[in-house]
């Protein structure tokens, strides 16, 4: 169809009073294909201004044309063997209905409550399995803009380890640091702590193996990492790191169980009431 035409008649379309459905405006032809204007209408949001209305419609005109075309494209050159695909096509709604019902009966059966207990019997049964493919740290991060206020305070409060320090440490940081960032209670990747600061190091794990408090600077800032606590690769992984993942596997386990249990009954149940044979 015409590019300049088109527009037009999308856009007369459009702004035309509304029609009956047996007056449904033919839009496009390819062979012996039609495309109406409320298949149109109904991908265009209510609230589109004209303009986004008339490229919207513009633009599924035209990917219409050029499905229809490969389709008749693909008519001609396949075999019928190769275009007889309604088993597919069954085999494929057959899927979507299982998956659907099997989905819907999971959301109002499954129980998701995992316990402490499961999580940690389920990690010391699997230890093998939580095997670190990275370093990881716990550690609190501060950047503060220089010139650093009072320096020496905070050079000596960010490697403390006493209560009354943290305190006064957290609201010097919320008064003077740029960036401020208390991982001490969780595991974080330690590369990519480290990579934040400017700081060449051959080795991460002599580094982390070396020193618990890191100080550098670029002609800007000054970074401060205190290291709590550190795991290094190749070794078992600390339970609080990984609690999550094995709260997701222990619900998939009974996922995959549920949903054998519910074939194993449908069809122990369909068996007892003869609802099939096997010849």
């Amino acid at each position: 169809m015409n590019k300049i035409i088109l527009p037009i008649i999308i856009f007369t379309c459009f702004t035309a009073c509304s029609y009956k459905e047996e007056e449904d405006k033919t839009i496009a032809k390819v062979n012996q294909e039609y495309l109406y204007m409320s298949e149109v209408e109904a991908i265009v949001p209510d609230n589109s201004s004209k303009e986004d209305s008339l490229l919207i419609a513009d633009n599924y005109i035209h990917q219409w044309i050029k499905k229809q075309l490969i389709i008749s494209k693909a008519e001609l050159n396949l075999t019928e063997d190769d275009k007889d695909v309604s088993k597919m096509v069954e085999d494929y709604r057959s899927s979507l209905i299982i998956h659907k019902y099997q989905q819907q009966l999971l959301e109002q059966k499954l129980d998701t409550t995992v316990s402490s207990f499961e999580i940690d019997n389920y990690y010391r049964q699997n230890t093998s399995n939580f095997i670190l493919n990275k370093n990881i740290i716990k550690a609190l991060y501060i950047k503060i803009s220089k010139p650093v206020p009072n320096y020496d305070k905070v050079q000596k409060l960010y490697k403390s380890e006493k209560d009354e320090d943290w305190d006064e440490l957290e609201d010097y940081c919320f008064q003077n640091a740029t960036k401020f960032d208390n991982f001490s209670g969780q595991w974080i990747n330690a590369k990519e702590l480290l990579n934040q600061i400017p700081f060449q190091f051959a080795n991460e794990d002599k580094l982390l193996k070396s020193t618990k408090h890191i100080e550098t600077e670029d002609s800007t800032f000054r970074y401060f990492i205190a290291v709590k606590n550190v795991e290094f690769k190749n070794n078992i992984a600390p339970l609080d790191f990984v609690r999550d993942d094995i709260r997701k596997i222990i619900i998939n386990k009974r996922k995959i169980e549920f949903i054998k249990n519910l074939e194993e009954n449908i069809y122990r149940d369909a068996e007892s009431k003869n609802q099939f044979k096997i010849y």
